[in-house]
């Protein structure tokens, strides 16, 4: 990774700060609405400089062990004590050098996720981590995701044969599909398109 100074960043990149206030609730700090002070980060009011550095050696530490958005990484610094100035400036100094950018993250999830996860089902899992409805929208324009190619390779994984199955076998199929999050009529429309046994 990517050698640098923290303490110069910090200083030029100038952004205010602000120390913890008993009436600043976690939710503030973790979405990213924490207010700044104007006070100047070279003055030392109002700012604590060797806990925005810790802050960003931690944002660093726990992104090079994996993936995280905005909403995790500001969850994971709130935790651990650091000032809102601090999870602020380390969020932005991470943002900085590429390490965290949530469009890339839906755009990577999706992309791993694809095979396996119906698109409503990704969508509530990203929603949880705190990822926008537009970055969301972004994310499945560039990576679209055909949800009857996703129930076929399930039903195949499954070893569901159409022509052989009974009734009984069928509507299990069509609960476990439902349950992964896809339509009824996708369901319908993916099994009735084409034999599951094609290409083989």
């Amino acid at each position: 990774m990517k050698q640098w100074d923290q303490e110069k960043w910090i200083k030029e990149s100038r952004i205010g700060s602000g120390q913890m206030d008993g009436s600043l609730s976690a939710k503030a700090v973790i979405s990213g609405t924490a207010p700044d002070t104007d006070a100047d980060v070279d003055s030392g009011t109002d700012f604590d400089l060797g806990d925005a550095k810790r802050a960003c050696d931690k944002a660093v530490y726990y992104l090079q062990f994996s993936g995280k958005t905005e909403y995790e990484l500001r969850k994971k610094l709130a935790e651990q004590g650091f000032l809102p100035a601090s999870v602020n400036k380390a969020v932005e100094f991470v943002k900085a050098y590429h390490y965290l950018d949530d469009e890339e993250y839906v755009r990577r999830y999706i992309e791993k996720n694809a095979n396996k996860k119906s698109k409503k089902q990704m969508t509530g899992e990203l929603y949880q981590k705190g990822i926008t409805a537009e970055i969301l929208d972004r994310g499945f324009e560039d990576m679209p995701v055909n949800e009857e190619e996703q129930i076929l390779a399930i039903a195949k994984k499954r070893g569901f044969d159409a022509k052989m199955s009974s009734p009984e076998e069928k509507r299990k199929l069509f609960s476990y599909l439902a349950r992964k999050g896809f339509s009824y009529d996708r369901i319908r429309t993916a099994l009735d398109c084409r034999e599951l046994w094609e290409n083989d």
